[in-house]
C-alpha cells in the first residue's frame, strides 16, 4: 500500500540496492548473495554478502566494510564461502571466510586483481584466472624461499613489499609498449598482460604450516590467454580453453585438458570457435560441458550447451544438448550425470531450464513473465536460488525446491522505496513484417488513463544480439524517470535480436540499418495506432551501443522524430574496426575484410548520410570505451557541426562502455538527467 506517491528522480539511483549473485550451500542449507548499493560519498560502489539460513527467518550481514564483495561460493565442503572483493587497493581479488564466521582473509594478490575463480572438489585448492605479465610471472616462477615467492602471502609482507617495488617503478619512463592487437580490455590497458591459469592453495592465516612455502602453480604458456576451467572429478586435472590467436584476429580456442601435477602434459580435447564459458564436470566425471558458437553457422549462432565424453573423446568430438531449444543458454549447471540446468532467453523473458543428455528433452523448470538473471543449484540439499527482475521491482532474491515448486522469496531489497514510488504500467504488443513475428512493449505512467497525450521516447537494444524486456533491471530506473516526467516508453525487439531464434538473429548479417530500422519503425506504428494516447508529432528516439548506431541510422533516415540520443555508438565502422578491441567481431558481422573491403562498410554508416540530419542530436559517449571507442563519436560530432547541425557532444571521463550499467555513480545520474533534459528541451 503506498502513502504519498513520489515521482521517480534520476537522484533516487543511490537509493535503490540491487541483490546478485545468489550461491546454495553443498547441502542447500544456506544461501548467500550480495546486495549492490551507491557509496554517495565515495562515488562508489558498496556490496556486502548478506547470508541465509533455510530454518531462519531473515537473513543477516556477511561481510563489513565499503569493498565491493561478489561471486561468492561455498567450498565444496560448505566449510568457507570464497568471494571476489575490491579491499584490496580495488583490485578484485580471492578473499574467503569460514561460514561460522571470523575474519576474511586473502587467498590472492595479483597486481591487476581476479577475473575469476572455481573451488577444487577437496576444497583445499581454487584454479584462477588473472591478468599477469611476463615479468610478473617471472617474479613467481624464480623467487627463493627468502624472496616473496608468490602473491599468497600475509597483507603486511605483501604491502611492504609492493611499496618497494612501487618506488623502483616511479624512478622508470612510462610509455605503453604494445605488441598485441588485444592490447585493452574493459577500461584498462593490459600492458602485456595475459589472462592465465593457476592453482592456488586455500591456506588459513593461522595454518601452522609456513604460508611461504603454499606455491601457486602456473598451468599455461605465456603469451596466449585462457578462459576460467573447472578441476576434473579427482581434482588431478583442469579443463579450460585457450586461444590459438590473439583474441582480437581470431575467435578459435582449444579446449585442453592440464595436469595439474605436471602442467607441461597437456591433452587437446578439440577446437571450439567462439567463447567457451561455464565448464563444468558431471558428478561421475564422466563428461565435460561448456557453453560456446559453432563455426558451422557463424557470428550469429545461438550460445548451446557442448558435451565431452571424457573417457571415450576424440579430437573435436563435441555434442550440442540445446540445439533443439533454438535459443541462447548460460549458466548452465549439473543436476545429476544426465541432465543440467541453464537460463534461456526466450521470447521476451529470461527462465531457468533443464536438458537430459541423454534423450535431449529440454523442460522450463522456473518462468513466467519475468527475468531470471542468476541461479545457484545445490545437488544435495535439491534447491534452487536465482535472482529476478521484473517490471514492478528493479532485483530480488529468491528460492525454491529443485523441480520450481515451493518458492519463496528472499529480498525485498527495494521495498521501502516503492512504498512510495509506482512503477510504470506495462503494455504488450505483437506484430509481422517481411512474414517474422515481432515483439514489443510500451510503458506509461501508472495513473494515466487514456485522456491525455503522451510524448513518446523509442528507446533501442544494444547488441545487435541482445534482446529487451520489461524487466531489465539495468533500465528499470531510467525508464521509470522518464515515464514519471510524463513520457511514454516505447521499445521492441527488431530482427538481429537474441531469444527469438537464430534465423531471426542472422536477420542483420551484412545488414545493420535499413531491415532493423524498418522493423523499429514498423513497431512504432503499431503502438501509435494501438494506443491513441501516444502523441505522434512529439517523438524523441534513444538507445545504446548498436542501438546508438540504429539512433544516429534513423535519424538520418527518417524524418519521424522531433530529436535523438545517441550513446556509446559506431557510426563509422572502418575507424570502429581500427579500434575496438573486437575487430574480427566486426568483420564477421559483415563477412569483409576490414582493410580491403572497406567500402562495403562505409555504406552501412550513419555518417555517410550525416547531411540528412535535420533534428538536435546529443551524442553521449565514454572516453574510456575501448569496445566502442570515442573516436566515431568524435567523427560524428565534428561532421555534423560542420554541416551546421544542432548537436552537442557530452563525454564521461574514466568510464567505458558499461557506464549505464556500472558506470560512477555521478556518471549514471548526470546521464539520465541530460538525457531528460533533451527530451524535455525538444519535446
Amino acid at each position: 500500500m503506498t502513502t504519498t506517491e513520489e515521482k521517480f528522480m534520476a537522484e533516487d539511483f543511490v537509493k535503490l540496492r540491487f541483490p546478485n549473485s545468489p550461491a546454495l550451500s553443498p547441502d542447500g542449507t544456506k544461501l548467500a548473495f550480495s546486495i549492490k548499493n551507491v557509496n554517495h560519498k565515495k562515488n562508489s560502489y558498496r556490496s556486502p554478502i548478506y547470508l541465509k539460513e533455510k530454518d531462519r527467518e531473515g537473513y543477516r550481514q556477511f561481510t563489513t566494510g565499503t569493498y565491493v564483495d561478489t561471486s561468492a561460493r561455498f567450498s565444496p565442503s560448505g566449510e568457507y564461502l570464497a568471494f571476489l572483493s575490491s579491499r584490496l587497493k580495488k583490485k578484485l581479488q580471492v578473499y574467503a571466510m569460514r561460514v561460522y564466521g571470523g575474519e576474511a582473509f586473502p587467498v590472492t594478490k595479483f597486481p591487476s586483481g581476479v577475473i575469476d575463480f572455481a573451488w577444487s572438489h577437496d576444497s583445499k585448492s581454487i584454479h584462477v584466472i588473472a591478468l599477469i605479465n611476463e615479468e610478473e610471472l617471472q617474479e613467481i616462477l624464480e623467487s627463493k624461499e627468502e624472496d616473496i615467492p608468490s602473491f599468497v602471502l600475509n597483507p603486511n609482507e605483501f604491502d611492504a613489499y609492493r611499496a618497494s617495488k612501487k618506488r623502483l617503478k616511479k624512478l622508470k619512463a612510462d610509455p605503453r609498449v604494445i605488441s598485441e592487437a588485444y592490447c585493452r580490455k574493459d577500461i584498462i590497458y593490459l600492458e602485456g598482460r595475459f589472462a592465465q591459469p593457476f592453482v592456488i592453495p586455500v591456506v588459513l592465516p593461522t595454518d601452522s604450516r609456513n604460508n611461504k612455502n603454499q606455491k601457486l602453480l602456473h598451468l599455461g604458456d605465456f603469451g596466449y590467454h585462457y578462459t576460467l576451467g573447472a578441476f576434473s572429478s579427482d581434482d588431478k586435472f583442469i579443463y579450460l580453453s585457450k586461444y590459438k590467436d590473439d583474441p582480437a584476429i581470431s575467435l578459435e580456442l582449444e579446449i585442453q585438458e592440464i595436469s595439474i601435477s605436471n602442467p607441461k602434459e597437456k591433452r587437446s580435447l578439440g577446437s571450439i570457435f567462439g567463447w567457451p564459458a561455464n565448464f563444468h564436470v558431471s558428478p561421475n566425471g564422466k563428461y565435460l560441458s561448456f557453453e560456446g558458437i559453432r563455426e558451422t553457422i557463424g557470428i550469429y549462432d545461438n550460445t548451446q550447451i557442448f558435451i565431452i565424453d571424457l573417457e571415450q573423446n576424440t579430437k573435436d568430438e563435441f555434442t550440442s544438448v540445446t540445439e533443439s531449444l533454438d535459443r541462447s543458454v548460460s549458466q548452465s549447471q549439473w543436476v545429476d550425470n544426465q541432465s543440467l540446468l541453464f537460463l534461456a532467453t526466450k521470447d521476451g523473458r529470461i527462465g531457468i531450464y533443464r536438458v537430459n543428455i541423454e534423450i535431449k528433452t529440454i523442460d522450463e523448470v522456473l518462468g513466467g513473465d519475468r527475468n531470471i538473471n542468476a541461479f545457484s543449484f545445490a545437488r544435495n540439499g535439491d534447491r534452487i536460488a536465482y535472482e529476478v527482475s521484473h517490471n514492478t521491482f528493479p532485483g530480488d532474491i529468491f528460492w525454491c525446491k529443485g523441480d520450481g515448486t515451493n518458492e519463496e522469496r528472499v529480498t525485498e531489497a527495494n521495498k521501502k522505496f516503492l512504498e512510495s514510488h509506482i512503477p510504470a504500467t506495462v503494455q504488450a504488443f505483437h506484430y509481422q513484417r517481411d512474414e517474422l513475428d515481432f515483439q514489443g512493449w510500451i510503458l506509461l505512467p501508472p495513473m494515466h488513463h487514456g485522456s491525455d497525450k503522451l510524448p513518446v521516447v523509442l528507446e533501442i537494444h544494444g547488441g545487435p544480439s541482445a534482446m529487451w524486456t520489461p524487466h531489465e533491471k539495468t533500465l528499470w530506473h531510467e525508464w521509470n524517470v522518464l515515464v514519471s516526467k510524463g513520457y511514454a516508453v516505447v521499445f521492441c525487439n527488431p530482427r538481429g535480436s537474441d531469444g527469438y531464434g537464430i534465423e531471426f538473429r542472422s536477420g542483420v548479417f551484412k545488414n545493420w540499418g535499413e531491415s532493423p530500422g524498418n522493423d523499429i519503425l514498423k513497431g512504432l506504428d503499431i503502438a501509435l495506432d494501438r494506443y491513441m494516447c501516444l502523441d505522434s508529432n512529439r517523438i524523441v528516439v534513444t538507445g545504446g551501443s548498436y542501438g546508438g548506431y540504429m539512433t544516429a541510422w534513423l535519424a538520418t533516415h527518417s524524418n519521424r522524430f522531433k530529436a535523438a540520443i545517441s550513446q556509446r555508438g559506431v557510426y563509422e565502422f572502418f575507424s570502429f574496426g581500427l579500434t575496438t578491441d573486437i575487430p574480427i567481431w566486426l568483420e564477421k558481422q559483415f563477412d569483409c575484410d576490414l582493410i580491403d573491403q572497406h567500402v562495403i562498410l562505409w555504406m552501412e554508416a550513419p555518417l555517410k548520410s550525416i547531411k540528412n540530419l535535420e533534428i538536435p542530436l546529443l551524442i553521449i559517449h565514454s572516453e574510456n570505451d575501448f569496445r566502442v571507442p570515442v573516436v566515431t563519436a568524435e567523427q560524428l560530432f565534428w561532421a555534423a557541426k560542420r554541416y551546421g547541425k544542432t548537436v552537442q557532444f557530452v563525454r564521461y571521463p574514466r568510464d567505458g562502455h558499461e557506464l549505464s550499467r556500472s558506470g560512477e555513480p555521478r556518471h549514471i545520474i548526470d546521464r539520465i538527467n541530460r538525457i531528460e533534459q533533451w527530451v524535455t528541451q525538444y519535446i
